[in-house]
């Protein structure tokens, strides 16, 4: 796993009087080598280092993920959801809670719970103003969480 992150040059154009790189994986299949970018190509290092930010912040997000998914849910403070519990039920106790534990909250219900209630907010309710704002702002559709 160790040096698997490279930057890559990009080739030299006619013309063109800057370098441009970006950040790339090394992967080894068999005897070839492939270099796969993975972030934008940029002209400058400030550009690069947003770049680096962005791909760490990525990163963070996915250990709280797995922390969360390993941990499965916890009791926490906040409302508490019946197994038989709707959508919009669980949806009317969310909206109601501090923005922070309305995240945690959502974040721990199991994965059909979450994918209902995300269908049932995107679907029936205002996603322009309070908790559906925030809802619809945060919440990633490949992952099912709120981030």
């Amino acid at each position: 796993m160790n040096g698997i992150f490279r930057i890559i040059e990009e080739e030299e154009q006619k013309g063109r009087n800057k370098k441009q790189i970006c950040i790339g994986l090394d992967l080894r299949i068999a005897d070839k080598e492939i270099r796969c970018p993975v972030s934008r190509v940029c002209d400058s290092y400030k550009a690069l280092a947003a770049e680096l930010d962005g791909i760490q912040k990525r990163l963070e997000q996915i250990r709280e993920e797995a922390k969360t998914r390993f941990q499965g849910p916890s009791v926490k403070e906040g409302p508490e959801f019946s197994p038989e519990a709707s959508p919009e039920e669980i949806w009317s106790l969310l909206s109601g809670i501090q923005e922070a534990l309305f995240i945690e909250r959502f974040n721990t219900l199991q994965e059909t719970k979450r994918k209902a209630v995300a269908e049932y907010v995107l679907t029936r309710c205002n996603i322009f103003s309070g908790r559906g704002a925030v809802f619809s702002a945060r919440y990633n559709s490949e992952t099912g969480y709120m981030e």
